[in-house]
């Protein structure tokens, strides 16, 4: 038994927000009360930290199989209770990309190793080839939550119609990476910095909103499910609006770079700041971030894409891969950015980190209730940390080494465990 005593209980879900304890046993929360005695129990004194429900990250590379130079599954889940995360979903543009079942279950069998929840999507197209869809039946029922080509964009039309009208036949939905080739220069320099500094055409803002427009009304016209992943511009917020004003089934997710920073910190930080979409201008900041208050956006997701220093520490910036390691920084950059900014109450933050992730995808997570899951995150939200260069993931390209950002993760707890202990 485990006994969290005298934490600040906070669950989006039922809209708990008081001090009491927490009684935890055989991986569930078998009591929630504002004062209970358990002889014997193991005991966490929470007094004056957050209890919530465990982080939900629905977007994160963990490079297994054929990159594990950068990370892997282990190292990946280290990181992510690490960071106060209980479930994550990995993308599947790993090598060989995961697009059919052989390779989909080795991958499910590593994962079921680890002392927290990691799932994963399958591929949309068989290897990433945008012309032929993978046998989503199959992957699902082997295990696959969903589909993304996460990394690169689907092109054809004909291909993202398709796909959604199959996930729509079997309840479930495609999650769309969206920058068309075709508008772009080189990724991960934001036009303007691109143009003015590097010289160079960079990453347009239309790439991004007009095939999200597209998109989006594939989706209204198909009445399919379809998430956007990681938008970064203000004209992106107002087409899943306009989308979803529409009847459309849309749903949207920020990574917590791009609702805290803008394409000058690749000044300072040099290739740790390079990613896709890129970050962008204040403006675009400054949209994302209306895009959480008001509900557009109703997902914070890390997109964490670990990298070798190696691979990142080139001479050519522009040959340098794009990603940041984000899974142990996202918590305080939310609490950084717009809880202690006055963007969102504390509350807030955490249903775009806990429950409406967990519900996208229905899973059982994200929420604090007894009889439910014992995936239970515990921090300090107003201690100041200076994020280092120690992370618990392979790699270390963070653009955030070296600031100090609000709030410290003192226990990760998933299925009554700890696995997390600062």
């Amino acid at each position: 038994m485990l006994l969290i005593k005298n934490g600040h209980v906070m669950d989006p879900k039922s809209g708990l927000d008081q001090v009491c304890d927490v009684l935890v046993q055989d991986g569930k929360i078998i009591k929630i009360a504002p004062e209970i005695t358990e002889e014997g129990a193991e005991t966490i004194d929470a007094t004056g930290l957050v209890v919530a429900p465990g982080l939900v990250d629905i977007h994160v590379h963990f490079r297994e199989p054929g990159q594990t130079h950068k990370e892997d599954i282990h190292t990946g889940a280290l990181a992510a209770a690490a960071g106060g995360f209980t479930t994550v979903v990995m993308m599947a543009n790993t090598s060989p990309t995961i697009s059919d079942v052989e390779t989909l279950q080795a991958v499910l069998q590593s994962a079921a190793k680890e002392k927290i929840n990691v799932k994963t999507v399958a591929t949309i197209t068989k290897n990433f080839n945008g012309k032929n869809l993978t046998d989503f039946k199959a992957l699902l029922e082997a295990g696959a939550v969903g589909f993304s080509d996460d990394g690169i964009p689907l092109e054809s039309s004909k291909i993202v119609k398709e796909a959604m009208e199959e996930a729509k036949k079997l309840n479930t939905f495609i999650s769309l990476h969206e920058e068309d080739p075709g508008l772009n220069g080189v990724l991960g320099f934001n036009e303007n910095i691109a143009r003015e500094h590097f010289h160079i055409c960079g990453a347009t803002g239309v790439a991004e909103y007009a095939m999200m427009a597209r998109d989006v009304m594939i989706a209204y016209a198909t009445k399919a499910h379809v998430h956007i992943q990681h938008l970064s511009k203000e004209e992106s917020v107002k087409v899943v609006e306009f989308a979803q004003g529409l009847g459309a089934e849309v749903t949207a997710e920020v990574a917590p770079q791009h609702f805290s920073k803008t394409e000058a910190l690749l000044l300072t930080q040099g290739s740790n700041a390079k990613m896709n979409p890129p970050l962008r201008l204040e403006s675009d900041r400054r949209a994302v971030i209306e895009g959480l208050k008001s509900g557009v956006i109703t997902v914070i997701a890390t997109d964490h894409a670990p990298h070798h220093v190696d691979e990142k520490n080139v001479e050519d910036i522009t040959k340098a891969p794009s990603g940041m390691t984000g899974l142990e920084t996202s918590l305080s950059l939310g609490l950084t950015y717009l809880v202690e900014a006055g963007e969102l109450s504390l509350m807030e933050l955490l249903e775009k980190m806990t429950y409406n992730p967990a519900k996208l995808y229905n899973f059982k997570a994200g929420y604090l209730a007894e009889n439910g899951p014992a995936d239970i995150t515990i921090f300090d939200a107003k201690a100041d940390r200076l994020v280092d260069s120690h992370f618990a993931s392979k790699a270390a390209n963070s653009p955030f080494i070296g600031e100090t950002l609000k709030g410290q993760v003192k226990y990760t707890i998933c299925k009554g465990q700890i696995v997390y202990q600062a």
